[in-house]
């Protein structure tokens, strides 16, 4: 027998699809897959509308069972298994079990290695932002262990198993971004400090634990002392990676469009507010930049961002779901890049959207739903992002930093 540990954040037991109230249909502008079994359910139903709408709209792909066909949309982009009243046919009139295994699980996903299963979803539904920013208690973990036999830890096993250094940098990388400080910035800088530390001691934790647990904690207690470890010296400098950075993820990111276009508006947004095809007065673009930094600094005061908790929820779940910092500790900085890219973009959109009009939870939950559709459902998007960061940053993943003050 063996001990195998299930870990679920609260956000996830707490999580009920909200259907027709959704601010972003999963139902709607995606590819849905559907599985032999279920291609074949729906075509032979005595459910005579369900069996019609199969066989008109869904088009064999014959790419194994899992993905043996997908649902043809309508002109407006809508399921065509969708009512009037915005609810699933197929839902409504056969029963949860009869759903596809897309439809059955999304938003859902969990990771199996050898000692542990991790569940999470994802957020490009806006309902799953919701929960994962706006409840306090959102990133608290709860976990069951449970006695399997040995045989059956295998097969769960079959992919990775966790190394006691990766579990150790996650529990350290975690109170980092977890820890008071006078502004989520901060905890992302400390997360910087400690990543080199690391790569300074080639991630040695079994003879250089000491030195990483001190310099550890003396970065835990200059962020809980309000001291700042962000060097303001670097921000105007920094302008131009910033603009370089926002062109980027225009050019890899925004202009893909599926459920809807709030991305792409942002982009478009910042673009117009930035004007730089109209001016080439580098002063100008500074204060342009300069007024945007305030802009974020009254919504992390003045908004339905400034609890301190909400913030600092969005990286944990960009912890989690990574388990940062993965198996290859060689690759800890790119990771690091990605997150500190995903915040800068959104930090970005909300500030100049601020310009505009209020900034409310609902504006929130769509912004993070749209990019993370963007950038959690596309098989080529691991690969443009690297492409994207490369473009970024002049050949050093440290330059990330410049994009956090």
């Amino acid at each position: 027998m063996q001990i195998h540990k299930t870990i679920k954040p609260i956000f996830v037991c707490k999580f009920q699809c909200v259907g027709p109230e959704c601010l972003m249909s999963c139902c709607r502008g995606w590819t849905i897959n559907i599985d032999k079994k279920t291609h074949q359910k729906y075509v032979l139903s005595l459910h005579a509308g369900i069996a019609a709408i199969a066989k008109e709209n869904l088009i064999l792909q014959r790419k194994g069972k899992s993905n043996y066909s997908r649902v043809r949309l309508n002109e407006k982009g809508d399921c065509p298994f969708i009512d009037e009243n915005k609810l699933c046919m197929v839902h409504r009139d056969l029963g949860e079990e009869a759903l596809s295994h897309t439809c059955s699980t999304y938003p859902r996903s969990s990771t199996r290695y050898q000692d542990e299963t991790r569940h999470t979803m994802t957020l490009s539904c806006p309902e799953v932002v919701r929960r994962v920013l706006f409840d306090p208690d959102a990133m608290l973990l709860q976990e069951q262990d449970e006695l399997v036999a040995r045989y059956k830890t295998n097969l769960i096993g079959q992919r990775q198993s966790v190394s006691q250094t990766q579990q150790v940098i996650h529990l350290f990388a975690w109170n980092l971004i977890q820890s008071p400080s006078r502004n989520i910035e901060e905890n992302l800088m400390a997360l910087a400090q400690f990543i080199l530390c690391l790569q300074h001691v080639n991630f040695d934790l079994h003879n250089k634990f000491s030195e990483v647990e001190n310099f550890y904690g003396a970065l835990l207690n200059e962020l809980q002392s309000g001291k700042s470890l962000i060097d303001s010296g670097n921000l105007t400098n920094s302008n131009a990676m910033k603009y370089l950075a926002l062109s980027v993820m225009g050019t890899n990111v925004a202009k893909d469009s599926a459920r809807d276009g709030f991305i792409l508006e942002g982009h478009q947004q910042i673009a117009a507010y930035l004007n730089i095809a109209g001016s080439d007065d580098a002063a100008e673009l500074e204060a342009k930049f300069d007024k945007i930094n305030q802009q974020w600094h009254k919504l992390c005061e003045d908004s339905c961002l400034s609890e301190p908790y909400v913030l600092r929820n969005y990286l944990l779940y960009k912890l989690y779901s990574s388990y940062f910092p993965g198996k290859n500790t060689a690759t800890v900085m790119r990771q690091f890049y990605r997150v500190v890219l995903d915040f800068f973009y959104v930090k970005f959109i909300l500030s100049v959207k601020s310009m505009q009009g209020e900034i409310d939870q609902q504006v929130v939950m769509k912004t993070i739903a749209s990019l993370s559709e963007k950038t959690m459902h596309n098989s080529t998007i691991d690969a443009r992002m690297d492409f994207a960061i490369d473009k970024i940053n002049g050949g050093d993943d440290l330059s990330c930093l410049l994009l956090i003050g």
